[in-house]
């Protein structure tokens, strides 16, 4: 691929004045993220990943690099004492020392340490995948235990909030900005059942469920793997920030139990490999420890139906608000992707109970 194709020649320059890279420097798109653009340099035998932050999604910029700062920071410590067997991403500063470039245009570029010899997934091709996912992201948040929640920002407020999500979704559908809630009444309609998940979560908020440091975007593609397909290291720490276990789980199902992937049109594809999500209960929950407290353990499939409609909320509110935060690339994209987790959230409410039991220690 021609660099021209991927880099104007005045961001080129920037980023090797900042970096000090040379002029055989070369780049290439890296992964299938719906909000950074992300990059893959190669300059001399080195590796790096460039990303170039979406602030119109991450408002804040400042405040998500301190984030990643404090969380690599935190972990790179919690691998030396050996209390956690994961690689660690390493931001690389700047020649300047700065944590990112800000060009001219505001735009906010940032350089990690590239992890030799792994790579993504994009689904899940069987348990023994799904074990070492959970397990990885389970690890990942019992090594954020010991650190003070008050050092981490809240870099996109209510994230995973169900209340905000559905009032989100039903501001949208009044406003009807882009003129859209005509051709998905059904959709619409399937996504007001959603208000009694709002509930039962408040209930649970009101038991006492605990709020952690959480990862809060685990989709498998959001774990680096090796040759032997074990994961290895856990990447995209921008929405690193409080939240729950249950948050994280949720995702990890909703994107790996199915075995079609989350824009797919086939909704017939769209089911619940129970040995799949048995295999995410079992590595999550080794992951974690003696992390999760009874509340957080019994309600782990729950928190995969909470999640699951709380992104299909998301997808449908930016299909009616004019695909103004996800990245799509047909104009009924993220029509596609809310029916297809309006399906897998229908899937998952079906089956439950039997899917909880899967849970060890709550079966």
């Amino acid at each position: 691929m021609n660099d021209t194709a991927v880099l104007d020649i005045a961001t080129r320059q920037a980023l090797a004045e900042a970096w000090g890279l040379s002029p055989r420097a070369r780049f290439e798109p890296l992964g299938n993220g719906l909000i950074n653009r992300t990059l893959l340099m190669r300059d001399d035998g080195r590796e790096r990943v460039l990303q170039c932050l979406n602030t119109r999604v991450f408002r804040d910029p400042d405040l998500l690099m301190r984030n990643c700062h404090v969380v690599t920071a935190h972990l790179g410590r919690e691998r030396a004492a050996s209390r956690y067997a994961y690689a660690v991403l390493e931001l690389m500063p700047t020649l300047a020392g700065d944590p990112a470039l800000v060009m001219q245009d505001g735009s906010w570029w940032r350089m990690y340490d590239h992890v030799p010899g792994t790579r993504t997934f994009q689904t899940a091709d069987g348990p023994d995948m799904a074990y070492e996912a959970g397990r990885g992201f389970g690890a990942f948040v019992r090594a954020l235990a010991d650190l003070p929640s008050a050092v981490i920002g809240e870099v996109i407020p209510k994230f995973h909030d169900p209340v905000s999500r559905f009032e989100s979704f039903r501001r949208a559908l009044e406003a009807d900005r882009a003129g859209r809630a005509g051709s998905c009444r059904g959709e619409c309609e399937a996504a007001s059942a959603f208000a009694g998940i709002v509930r039962d979560c408040q209930t649970l908020l009101a038991r006492g469920l605990p709020w952690r440091i959480t990862h809060n975007d685990c989709k498998l593609n959001n774990l680096l793997f090796d040759d032997r397909r074990r994961a290895v290291c856990v990447v995209d720490l921008d929405t690193v920030m409080p939240g729950s276990p249950l948050f994280d789980f949720g995702d990890m199902v909703r994107t790996m139990v199915s075995p079609v992937a989350e824009d797919s049109t086939d909704l017939a594809g769209v089911k619940v490999r129970r040995e799949v999500f048995a295999a995410l209960a079992r590595g999550y929950v080794d992951g974690c420890g003696a992390l999760l407290e009874p509340v957080e353990r019994e309600n782990l499939a729950f928190g995969a139906r909470l999640i699951t409609g709380v992104i299909g909320l998301r997808f449908l509110t930016d299909y009616l608000d004019g695909d103004r935060y996800f990245r799509v690339t047909h104009p009924e994209h993220n029509l596609e992707r809310a029916r297809n987790q309006l399906a897998l959230f229908s899937a998952l409410t079906e089956q439950s109970e039997a899917l909880q039991a899967l849970v060890p220690g709550t079966g």
